[in-house]
């Protein structure tokens, strides 16, 4: 019985403490507040008016990038569609060719988003700026996203 009884109370102990562990963890502030467009306000010293036309380019470039993966998303389901037939080279390769095009309008979008940041800035804040585009790769990264 003793052995029973130490093993529900070590259970419970473990329990108790990974309830504790995950309460802590989800309430734990973000330390960049949410996100890249916070961190990019911060780091810039975004005036309130800043802040908001940001924002609008934000807003822009969403919906600009979600527009190109729908198109993206059109031309891979257009590749993978290609396995059911016999291999055709010449169709798989225009295929790569087009989504490679919409990579390619990807960076662009990505690119002229940051030209429109820069605009934003004040002469004093382009030195921000140009210590931003160090980070800017790792700021976008795919595994440092929400």
């Amino acid at each position: 019985m003793n052995k029973i009884k130490l093993l529900i109370a070590v259970i419970a102990v473990l329990v108790i403490s990974n309830g504790i562990l995950l309460f802590m963890h989800l309430n734990r502030p973000n330390p960049k507040g949410e996100g890249p467009k916070d961190y990019i306000i911060e780091k810039l010293h975004f005036d309130t008016q800043q802040a908001k036309i940001y924002e609008r380019t934000i807003h822009q470039h969403r919906k600009a990038i979600h527009e190109n993966e729908q198109e993206m998303n059109q031309l891979r389901n257009a590749l993978y569609r290609q396995l059911e037939s016999p291999v055709d080279s010449s169709k798989i390769d225009s295929v790569l060719s087009l989504i490679a095009l919409q990579q390619e309008k990807a960076e662009r979008i990505n690119y002229n988003h940051f030209l429109e940041i820069k605009r934003i800035c004040k002469p004093e804040q382009l030195k921000d700026f140009n210590g931003l585009t160090q980070e800017i790769a790792q700021l976008f990264s795919p595994h440092k996203r929400k």
